[in-house]
């Protein structure tokens, strides 16, 4: 039995067999299909008791006069007694074996039961076992839909499907489905005139269903099931499954990935191409040509081909061919990767190179090559409680490795929004103070000794936790997380959903641990639903091929009622969801992380064009570079990295390298969405403040700012003297951790 997977318009998404079988009961079986079988296979079936020594006498001749097997013998209840009963192997025993049980069936069963089980059984090729499976997977219908010669079609595959499909080989198909055809006005089951209508008609063989469901959001679903249901039940027992997945959106996600991938490779050192002798050039253009009958023309941005540089003219400019086509492109800019050991590649592009190209989105090309960088992303729906968009890797494949949950890497400083949480709990406020100065922790000898950094190494002095927060500034975080307290943060962490501990270090104020991408962006739920931790869901419902629900699922922040059932709470997301932090704090968070984006690290995406939160992290060296934000709707994360842990160079902070992503995803997420603002919880109060010393706004203030806080904590010191010295922040607000 199919297992099928819709989304919840009823679109079918995926579907998971060992066998595909769509079981339907005799009466719902057309005439004209049994008669089908009937002419084809077994004439006489209602009338011998269950073998017939007539058509195996007549089978034996015409094979022994051929010299080879041209016929068969046995009869629809000897196929039903192999099918269930026997193995396919064919000696003398077997079928000795077949002849008793066939005689025992029809002892034990009517004509009719057999025949229904013959022809859900019996396999037709296309991956269909039954007929009514055959119906749907060869033309799209359902069996009442079938024409007398899709019938007969069908009729004449049991014989050898692989050999008369009309998809493999149509003029053969054509030629056994006319004699299947002949056989059923000859034996009576069909009229005259309706055989020579079906005679003239084609063969319309459909497209099987494509696979809309894709990448780690189609491995996550498998697995979910597989661990909720077991393999064999999700392959075997026909289940019915509601997903939340919405295909251009996981488009668009991935799309979003492999862009930003290819942009962040083209800053990155040109590594040494593989070289193709002159003699080799066809056939491997000829290979690429055949490739390219699956991809989309012209080229998009996300999209890279390989090509054969076939001259290199003298200004440098390339001339190149992919296969299907000549191009001539300008001369690169590139610069090249140091030479390794053993490299004797010159430092330029020669005749033979075997180079990729990419779309520019403008119907032409540029140079490229295969990414040595990978990201990923994950994004959530959060009014839906479900998740939005789940992409694994630049090329992400069914059964490999899912970077969103099983990548764990240093997040940086997209960890500290859950520090600053904190800290609003324990009582700071946006405007309260905190140094933003150089410090040093020396351990037990003077040459060990531990001193954090800024980006740059700029320093700012005594600066708001807001502007903190917006600047991403490395050594205020440290002083907050010695003010707040180190166990403090981590027992806060632990209500957070991770599954590990965390070393009481202050060097976990910069995100010095290891989490996985789905961890942190499922941390930042509670700072966009008003405190609420809840787990998104993949999978809402599974029902049984009677319609039975055995799974229901429903994030915690939507459901009601539904966790007083333990039948129904089974699911992880039926459980209600759990407040971790008062709406006060994360509103307060949320508003600081709206000022990293409208004026700080993650200023690009500004471009969003509507209200925002966010952070960027990046960590030491550029090995990781984070961007999780979100809008009142929409939570996305994006990683980016190397698999395998190394710098991506100086620039790919944050900023570069994860928030375009970011951007093009969201963009293409919030489509069609109103624009919504955060919406304050009660026990929020605003006041006008300097933002430099947090003080209560004065006449001579500069730049007043309208903060936020929790009642009764605005400050009462005004701001008297108008305040000119600079901060050192025109510089470093130019950085993108």
């Amino acid at each position: 039995m199919v297992s099928r997977i819709y989304n919840t318009q009823g679109e079918l998404l995926a579907e998971y067999a060992d066998e595909h079988r769509i079981l339907t009961p005799f009466d719902e079986i057309p005439k004209k299909v049994r008669n089908a079988f009937l002419a084809a296979e077994d004439q006489q079936f209602y009338e011998h008791p269950g073998i017939n020594p007539a058509r195996i006498a007549s089978a034996l001749i015409a094979n022994i006069m051929a010299g080879h097997k041209v016929q068969g013998g046995s009869t629809i209840t000897q196929q039903v007694a192999k099918n269930f009963l026997l193995t396919s192997e064919r000696t003398y025993t077997r079928k000795i074996k077949e002849v008793i049980l066939a005689h025992r069936i029809e002892q034990s069963f009517s004509k009719n039961d057999i025949l229904y089980l013959y022809l859900n059984q019996i396999y037709l090729g296309r991956g269909a076992y039954g007929v009514a499976s055959a119906a749907w997977r060869y033309f799209g219908k359902r069996l009442d839909e079938l024409t007398l010669s899709e019938c007969a079609m069908l009729a004449g595959l049991p014989k050898a499907p692989g050999k008369y499909a009309p998809h493999l080989n149509h003029d053969r198909a054509i030629k056994r489905r006319n004699t299947v055809l002949y056989l059923m006005e000859r034996s009576g089951y069909a009229k005259a005139e309706d055989v020579a209508h079906a005679l003239k008609s084609d063969l319309k063989v459909v497209p099987l269903p494509t696979k809309h469901l894709s990448d780690a959001y189609a491995q996550e679903v498998h697995e979910q099931l597989v661990q909720q249901f077991g393999l064999n039940t999700l392959r075997r027992q026909g289940l019915n499954i509601v997903i939340p997945y919405q295909q251009d959106k996981e488009n668009a996600a991935i799309q979003a990935v492999r862009e930003g991938v290819l942009e962040v490779e083209q800053r990155q050192f040109y590594r040494t191409p593989t070289q193709h002798p002159k003699n080799t050039w066809d056939d491997l253009l000829a290979t690429w040509a055949k490739a390219q009958t699956h991809i989309k023309h012209p080229l998009g941005r996300d999209q890279i081909i390989p090509a054969l540089v076939e001259k290199v003219q003298k200004n440098g400019d390339l001339i190149l061919h992919d296969g299907e086509k000549q191009w001539r492109l300008s001369k690169p800019k590139w610069q090249w990767a140091k030479a390794e050991k053993g490299d004797t590649h010159p430092r330029t592009w020669m005749v033979g190179d075997e180079v990729y190209i990419q779309g520019d989105g403008k119907g032409g090309i540029r140079l490229s090559q295969k990414p040595s960088i990978e990201s990923a992303l994950y994004a959530i729906n959060l009014k839906q409680g479900t998740v939005l968009a789940r992409v694994g890797g630049f090329d992400f494949q069914f059964g490999g490795f899912d970077r969103v949950s099983h990548a764990k890497r240093q997040p940086g400083s997209a960890f500290k929004p859950l520090l600053y949480a904190t800290a609003m709990e324990k009582g700071f406020t946006p405007a309260s103070i905190v140094m933003d100065t150089p410090i040093v922790f020396s351990a037990n000898n003077a040459d060990n000794f531990w001193r954090p950094e800024n980006y740059k190494n700029k320093f700012a002095g005594p600066v708001t936790l807001r502007n903190a927060l917006e600047h991403s500034r490395n050594l205020s975080a440290i002083k907050l997380l010695q003010d707040v307290g180190i166990h403090t943060f981590t027992d806060k962490l632990r209500d957070f959903p991770f599954t590990q501990e965390f070393p009481p270090q202050l060097a976990l104020a910069l995100g010095a641990t290891e989490v996985t991408l789905e961890q942190l962006t499922e941390s930042y739920i509670p700072l966009a639903t008003n405190g609420l931790k809840w787990k998104p869901v993949s999978i809402q419902q599974v029902q049984d091929r009677n319609g039975r629900t055995l799974y229901r699922n429903v994030a915690g922040h939507r459901c009601q009622v539904c966790h007083v059932n333990p039948v129904l709470s089974a699911g992880h997301g039926m459980r209600p969801a759990e407040q971790i932090l008062d709406p006060t704090s994360a509103f307060l968070t949320t508003n600081m992380m709206k000022g990293v984006i409208e004026h700080g690290t993650g200023r690009r995406a500004r471009a969003l064009g509507r209200p925002a939160a966010g952070k960027t992290g990046t960590t030491n060296k550029q090995v990781d570079a984070w961007f999780i934000g979100f809008t009142p709707q929409i939570l996305t994360g994006v990683w980016t990295g190397r698999d395998t842990p190394a710098s991506m160079g100086r620039s790919e902070t944050g900023a570069h390298a994860a928030l375009p992503t970011w951007l093009a995803a969201m963009k293409a997420f919030q489509k069609g969405l109103p624009v919504e603002d955060f919406i304050p919880p009660k026990g929020i109060e605003w006041a006008m403040i300097n933002p430099r010393n947090g003080k209560l706004a004065g006449s001579n203030t500069e730049h007043p700012f309208l903060e936020s806080f929790r009642e009764g904590t605005a400050p009462t010191e005004m701001d008297q003297v108008e305040d000119n010295q600079q901060t050192g922040e025109s510089d470093f607000f130019d950085s993108d951790l």
